[in-house]
């Protein structure tokens, strides 16, 4: 198998695993959040652009792979890179079009396209919104002019839950000895404009380790 295409298997699992950690339906909002007209009245809310960016390189991959005459095309890109890409990409434009994230006075939040939340976090719990102060670190990879997977990481979350997936990585004591701050690890495809999301963790004073 290519090396392209293991990267590009890597890639989705990764990401496919990630978003699903963020997203419960859910049908009443919690009173932590407030419908959006309600909000918009109380504090002021930077609502984040959704970018397609990451939903379109995702298609237009899967289409390398598996579009008829591509020189990288065959029987096993198609079925093992084509194919997983196309509905990746598919899942992603779905997320982008439904998902916002959100900045207000004291909070940075995921929630519906709508303004409603989008329920505990099926994975750690709670919801999903988190106070600048909480804030240990923030980060886009591979960087930030050309981001797949946006990251932070905060101590608003319970500690028993640090060392959950990746968290038992970035808080191992070999990551702590390299000047790593204990909390809880979160990831997140790059549905959103990485320019507006820099400027909100900056505006907001979110911690960052550089």
């Amino acid at each position: 198998m290519s090396r392209s295409c293991v990267l590009s298997l890597l890639l989705v699992a990764l990401c496919s695993s990630i978003s699903n950690a963020f997203i419960a339906p859910v049908s009443r909002l919690p009173e932590s959040i407030s419908p959006p007209a309600e909000r918009t009245a109380l504090k002021a809310i930077d609502i984040v652009e959704p970018s397609y960016n990451l939903a379109a390189g995702s298609l237009g991959l899967g289409l390398i792979f598996g579009i008829p005459g591509s020189p990288l095309k065959s029987r096993v890109t198609a079925i093992l890179g084509g194919i997983p890409l196309t509905l990746f990409a598919l899942f992603l434009a779905y997320q982008t079009t439904t998902l916002r994230f959100t900045f207000d006075e004291s909070n940075f939040s995921l929630v519906k396209s709508s303004g409603e939340s989008t329920g505990e976090n099926v994975v750690v719990g709670g919801e999903n919104v988190w106070g600048y102060d909480k804030f240990v670190n923030y980060d886009f990879f591979p960087s930030q002019s050309f981001p797949i997977l946006v990251y932070f990481k905060e101590t608003q979350t319970p500690a028993e839950y640090w060392n959950i997936g990746p968290g038992e990585s970035a808080n191992s004591e070999e990551a702590l000895a390299k000047g790593a701050v204990p909390g809880q690890v979160h990831f997140f495809p790059a549905i959103g404009n990485s320019n507006q999301l820099l400027n909100g963790f900056e505006k907001h004073n979110c911690a960052k380790i550089e």
